[in-house]
């Protein structure tokens, strides 16, 4: 019964970024500011995933997944200048 909601909330999280990654890949952000945000966003899930107090039923390994897909996709942009 405790699935459903783990869904629910892992869907939400994932078109929101979704939505995000499609509306920065539309607007004029650098390749260097979308990769440190994604590792910004990375060392925060790890932190999060690490720290034996948090307890938030996975969320932090989706949280540091995302960063590594911003930090990707930064990379893979074309302007470095």
């Amino acid at each position: 019964m405790a699935i459903i909601p783990a869904l629910i909330v892992s869907f939400i999280i994932i078109t929101a970024v979704a939505v995000l990654i499609i509306q920065v890949m539309g607007k004029g952000v650098s390749g260097i500011k979308l990769m440190l945000l994604g590792i910004s966003i990375t060392l925060f899930g790890g932190i999060l995933a690490v720290d034996p107090e948090t307890n938030i039923g996975g969320i932090e390994y989706l949280i540091t997944l995302i960063g590594l897909v911003f930090s990707i996709i930064g990379f893979g942009k074309k302007d470095w200048y």
